[in-house]
C-alpha cells in the first residue's frame, strides 16, 4: 500500500472531530481502547492478518486523537487566566454591591494586564486591535483580544509590534455570544484559536511597551512595516484598494480591506486568493526553484535552500494556522525530494495533516484547515485520473504528426489540457467542499469552477508584482510605481472578476446547515463511489455498486442544496411562533404564522461596530434554522440603529414581499 500513511492519519483526523463533539470527554473509556488497540495490533501481527492489524491501529489513532482533542479543548475553554478573570470579576461585583453601585448583568472586570504581543496592531473600525499572549494577571496565562481606542491609538502603530512585552490597563469580558438556534457560538469559535477573553483600553496612552521582541521578531517586524509603505506608496497611487489586496496577498495583512471587498469575493467563492494558503507558498516555491535553476543550483542545495526560505517567508507574514499548513506541506515535499523520497503525494498530504492535528487537535475545527486539505485532497485523487484520460487523444495525434492536420490536433489538444486539468480540479474541490461550505458559512457558490481561471493567475500577477515592488522601493521610486501598477492591474482584476455574483445571483446563494447525518452520508458514499469507480475501471467489472454509491451521494447533495425543511415550513403547522431574537441591544422578532406565513420585526443592529453586520451573522442563520428562504413581512419600528442595523441584508437576502417603515420617535411633531 503506498498510501499507508492516509489510515492512521484519517483514523487521527476523526478521533479529533469526534473528541471536539463531545459535551463531556470519557477519558476512562478512551484509556481503555488505547490498551485494548496495542493489544489488538500485537495480536494481528503476530498472526499476520492485515486488515486486522489495520483496524486495531485505525482504533489507536482514532482514540489517540478523541484524547488530545478533550485535553486541548478544555485548556483552550477554562485557561487559567479565564479562571483568574471569574476570581477578580466575582470580587469587583462585591465590591460594587457592599457600596451600592450596580455592575453589569455579563461579568466583567478590570485589571493590569501584562504580556506579549501575538502579532502587529491592526486597525479596525472600533480602534486599534492588539492580540496578547497574557502570563502577567495574577501569574495565569491565556488569550486576550483587545481593542485600543481613542484618536492617540493609530500613532502607536508602528510600536505595537508582534513580540514586544506590553502593559497596559484593561476592561475584560466575555466574546460576545448569541443565544439564538443556528447561530455559531462566537466565544466557542475565538477559544479554539487562543483567545478566552476580550477587552478595552481607553487611550493608546496607557499601553506601556516594557521591551522590544527578540532580534528575529524584531527584524521581522521592521521588514513587514516597510513592506506596508514600500506597497502602500508603489500600489496606493494607484489605488488604495489594490494596495490593501496586494497587501494582504504578500504579507497576510488584511486590516485595510474594506468590508464590501471582502464579501464581494467571499460571495464569489475566491477569497481564499487574498489569504496566504497554498496558493501563495506554491507560487513563492515555484519562482524559488526557477531562480535556482537560472543560477544553476539544482539538487539536494536547491531543495534545503527553498526549505530555508519558505519558513523564513512564514515567520515574516507572522505565522498563522494557514501559513503554516501551507508551508508545513512544502516542507515536506522539499525536504522528501532533497533526500530522494519519493512518496505518492497523497501520502504525504496525510503525514502533513496528521502532524498538524498531533501538535494542534483544535486544529479539526479550523474552516481553514478543512478547506486547505479537502481542496488539495480532491486535486491530488483527480488528477493522476485525468492525466490518463487525457493522455491518449494526444498520443493518437502525434503518431498521425506527418499530416498538418494531425499536428494542429496535436496543438489544440496540448493548450487544452491546462484549462481541462483547472476546471476538472475546481469542480473536483467544489464536489468535495460544498458540504463544508453549507455548514460552516451557510452559503453554496459555483462562482468558484468559472472564476478560478481568472482569480489564479491575477492573484499570481499581483503576488509577484507585490513581492518584486518591495525590494524595487529600496532603489528606485520610480521602478517601484512600475511593478506597483502590474499588480494593481492584478488586484482590480481580481475585485472585478467578482462581479460575475452581481450579474448572475443564482451561481451563490445561502442555505441552512445541513444535518450532520446527510453530510456523513454524502462523504461516505462520495468515497464508496470512487473506489467503486477505480475498481470497475481497472477490471472492466461491473459498475453497479459505483451507480449506486453516486446516486445516494447526488441525493444528498441535492437534500442538501434544496433542504426539504423549506418545503414543510412554508406550510405552516397549525400553531403561531414567536421568537425574540437575540441581538444585544435593540429588538428582532420573528414570527410565524399558523398558515406559514412570516413576519419579522425590527433586525437589529449595532450601531458602535458597523463592520459586524448583525442582520447578517445572527437574524439570519434564526431564520434560515427555521426552514425559510423569503420572508412574507418585514416590519421596521423606527429608525434607530439599534431596530434596523440589519435590515439591509436581511432585506437582500431573504426578499420580504412587503416592508412597513417607521419613523423616530422625536420625528412626530415634525
Amino acid at each position: 500500500m503506498r498510501t499507508i500513511a492516509a489510515i492512521p492519519a484519517a483514523a487521527l483526523l476523526a478521533g479529533a472531530a469526534f473528541g471536539l463533539s463531545l459535551p463531556e470527554p470519557h477519558f476512562a473509556l478512551a484509556y481503555v481502547l488505547v490498551s485494548a488497540s496495542v493489544a489488538g495490533a500485537i495480536f494481528a501481527w503476530m498472526l499476520r492478518r492485515r486488515w486486522l492489524l489495520v483496524a486495531f491501529v485505525s482504533l489507536g489513532f482514532f482514540t489517540g486523537g478523541w484524547i488530545l482533542s478533550a485535553v486541548e479543548w478544555q485548556r483552550a475553554w477554562r485557561p487559567p487566566l479565564r479562571i483568574a478573570f471569574e476570581q477578580i470579576a466575582r470580587a469587583q461585583r462585591d465590591d460594587a454591591a457592599a457600596h451600592g453601585r450596580r455592575m453589569p448583568e455579563d461579568d466583567e472586570a478590570f485589571a493590569i494586564v501584562e504580556g506579549v504581543l501575538r502579532a502587529d496592531a491592526s486597525p479596525t473600525d472600533a480602534g486599534v486591535s492588539l492580540s496578547v499572549a497574557v502570563d502577567g494577571v495574577e501569574g495565569r496565562e491565556g488569550g486576550i483580544l483587545v481593542t485600543v481606542v481613542g484618536s492617540l491609538a493609530a500613532d502607536h502603530l508602528d510600536d505595537w509590534r508582534a513580540g514586544r512585552r506590553v502593559r497596559l490597563p484593561v476592561m475584560l469580558r466575555r466574546p460576545s455570544r448569541y443565544l439564538d438556534p443556528g447561530v455559531p457560538d462566537l466565544e466557542r469559535a475565538l477559544a479554539r484559536r487562543g483567545t478566552t477573553l476580550v477587552g478595552s483600553v481607553k487611550s493608546g496612552a496607557l499601553v506601556e511597551v516594557l521591551s522590544r521582541g527578540s532580534a528575529l521578531d524584531e527584524t521581522m517586524g521592521a521588514i513587514r512595516a516597510f513592506a506596508r509603505r514600500a506597497i502602500t506608496g508603489a500600489v496606493g497611487r494607484w489605488s488604495p484598494q489594490s494596495a490593501a489586496i496586494v497587501t494582504a496577498i504578500v504579507i497576510g495583512d488584511r486590516a485595510g480591506l474594506n468590508d464590501d471587498v471582502q464579501r464581494r469575493l467571499q460571495e464569489a467563492g475566491t477569497y481564499h486568493v487574498i489569504a496566504i494558503s497554498g496558493g501563495n507558498i506554491a507560487i513563492l516555491a515555484g519562482l524559488l526553484l526557477g531562480v535556482f535553476r537560472v543560477a544553476g543550483v539544482l539538487g539536494r542545495t536547491a531543495m534545503l535552500s527553498a526549505v530555508a526560505a519558505l519558513v523564513a517567508y512564514a515567520r515574516l507574514v507572522g505565522g498563522g494556522a494557514s501559513v503554516d499548513r501551507a508551508t508545513l506541506m512544502a516542507v515536506v515535499y522539499f525536504g522528501a525530494r532533497a533526500f530522494d523520497q519519493r512518496s505518492p503525494p497523497l501520502n504525504a498530504l496525510a503525514v502533513v495533516a496528521g502532524l498538524i492535528v498531533a501538535a494542534d487537535p483544535l486544529a479539526i475545527a479550523d474552516p481553514a484547515f478543512l478547506l486547505t486539505f479537502g481542496a488539495t485532497l480532491a486535486i491530488v485523487v483527480v488528477m493522476p485520473v485525468l492525466a490518463t484520460v487525457t493522455a491518449a487523444p494526444i498520443a493518437s495525434a502525434e503518431t498521425g504528426f506527418h499530416s498538418l492536420h494531425s499536428a494542429v490536433s496535436a496543438l489544440i489538444a496540448q493548450s487544452r489540457r491546462p484549462l481541462i486539468a483547472m476546471l476538472v480540479a475546481s469542480a473536483a474541490a467544489e464536489a468535495l467542499l460544498f458540504p463544508i461550505g453549507a455548514v460552516l458559512f451557510s452559503r453554496v457558490t459555483f462562482a468558484g469552477l468559472g472564476l478560478n481561471f481568472l482569480a489564479i493567475p491575477l492573484m499570481g500577477v499581483a503576488q509577484i508584482a507585490g513581492m518584486a515592488t518591495v525590494p524595487i522601493a529600496l532603489v528606485s521610486a520610480t521602478l517601484a510605481a512600475g511593478a506597483g501598477w502590474i499588480a494593481h492591474l492584478g488586484a482590480a482584476g481580481l475585485v472585478s472578476s467578482a462581479q460575475l455574483v452581481r450579474l448572475a445571483p443564482v451561481v451563490t446563494y445561502r442555505v441552512a446547515p445541513p444535518a450532520a447525518a446527510v453530510v456523513i452520508i454524502y462523504y461516505c458514499a462520495l468515497g464508496a463511489w470512487w473506489v467503486a469507480a477505480g475498481r470497475a475501471r481497472s477490471t472492466n467489472g461491473p459498475r453497479g455498486l459505483s451507480r449506486a454509491s453516486g446516486g445516494v451521494a447526488i441525493a444528498c447533495a441535492v437534500w442538501i442544496l434544496v433542504d426539504p425543511r423549506t418545503l414543510i415550513a412554508a406550510r405552516g403547522d397549525g400553531r403561531l411562533h414567536v421568537t425574540f431574537v437575540d441581538v444585544g441591544q435593540g429588538d428582532a422578532i420573528f414570527v410565524r404564522l399558523p398558515r406559514g406565513s412570516t413576519l419579522l420585526v425590527d433586525a437589529g443592529g449595532l450601531g458602535f461596530a458597523s463592520s459586524f453586520d448583525i442582520g447578517d451573522r445572527v437574524v439570519a442563520p434564526v431564520i434560515r434554522n427555521a426552514g425559510f428562504r423569503r420572508l412574507d413581512f418585514v416590519a421596521l419600528t423606527h429608525g434607530d440603529p439599534d431596530h434596523i442595523g440589519g435590515a439591509a441584508s436581511i432585506v437582500s437576502e431573504f426578499r420580504p414581499r412587503e416592508v412597513w417603515e417607521g419613523f423616530r420617535s422625536r420625528d412626530r411633531n415634525r
